[in-house]
């Protein structure tokens, strides 16, 4: 896969200034495949410390102004990097761009596209609320303003996985993006084992790892976060506002299962305000038995049964 990648890499319209293969203490051929690429490719090896570390040791020794993470078993498209960096040229206010991605299965090859799969039309302004309903711009298919990962600090070394998605919200939390709906990388989908050396997993065990860690997330989020970052346009100002926020956070909440935690946000938005809800706020509402990981623990689960009835 990584032989792939790197010569995905190396077939870009635009050249990158510089290319950096992290060996995170790999125990094959990686090694070698990395340095049979040739090319300004530089080799940082280390001992296993997972993903965030190894991408963090990348970041420390990057000398471009624009960062774009490319996940080795994933191939990107010729022409991503002029998409990409075209859109930050164009949108000198956007602390990044991103593109969509086609997905594919790996036993059959490129030729088995399966589209994009969930993938969220939105406005600017509106990409941190989608981001944090669902995940739909991955790391290959976006390139950063260093000035942002800078601002935002290093990946977050505590997590064993969705440390991307972590990154990308406070990203989206920093800075607004530019976007274009073309496809610029292939998405790899197999049946490999993931995770760190001492956390390895198999995939069918991979929903519920991804769960336990998007709560980990969501919950210091639910903490740690003001309110108005989940408002529409981060307005609370109006007791319509705080509503309005309370429902978009309950929302991201129900999508990560932690129904308690949304539950009393949808209780204080109804205390908020009483006047009629909008068709977003209804829309969005809706959305909260609509994500990727189910709510069949609202039928099947009787404490979660009994909270969601109570409200």
């Amino acid at each position: 896969m990584l032989r792939e990648c790197l010569a995905a890499i190396a077939a870009q319209t635009v050249s990158p200034f510089e290319v950096i293969v992290v060996n995170d203490g790999s125990s094959d051929e990686t090694r070698d495949v990395a340095l049979s690429a040739g090319g300004a490719l530089r080799l940082i090896d280390q001992p296993n410390g997972g993903k965030s570390s190894a991408l963090n040791a990348a970041l420390a020794v990057a000398q471009g102004d624009q960062i774009w993470i490319v996940d080795d078993d994933d191939i990107v498209l010729p022409d991503a990097l002029a998409t990409l960096s075209a859109l930050l040229a164009d949108t000198p206010d956007a602390g990044f761009a991103y593109g969509r991605h086609d997905r594919f299965d790996h036993k059959a090859g490129t030729a088995a596209r399966l589209g994009t799969g969930y993938w969220q039309d939105c406005a600017p302004d509106d990409f941190l609320q989608a981001t944090l309903e669902d995940l739909f711009a991955h790391q290959p298919s976006i390139l950063v303003r260093r000035a942002v990962f800078e601002r935002v600090g290093p990946f977050d070394v505590s997590l064993a996985r969705s440390q991307d998605y972590d990154m990308l919200l406070r990203l989206a939390r920093d800075s607004t993006p530019a976007v274009t709906d073309k496809i610029v990388f292939l998405q790899r989908q197999h049946d490999g084992r993931r995770g760190p050396a001492a956390q390895r997993f198999d995939s069918a065990q991979s929903q519920a790892k991804w769960i336990d860690s998007d709560q980990a997330i969501f919950r210091r989020l639910y903490d740690e976060w003001p309110l108005d970052l989940f408002a529409p346009r981060r307005a609370t100002g109006s007791a319509a506002d705080r509503r309005a926020a309370l429902i978009n956070r309950g929302v991201a909440m129900a999508r990560r299962k932690l129904w308690t935690l949304a539950i009393a946000d949808f209780e204080s938005a109804a205390a908020a305000c009483q006047s009629p809800l909008t068709d977003a706020e209804r829309a969005a509402l809706r959305r909260s038995v609509l994500g990727k990981y189910g709510c069949r623990e609202l039928v099947t689960d009787e404490a979660a049964g009994r909270l969601l009835a109570g409200f």
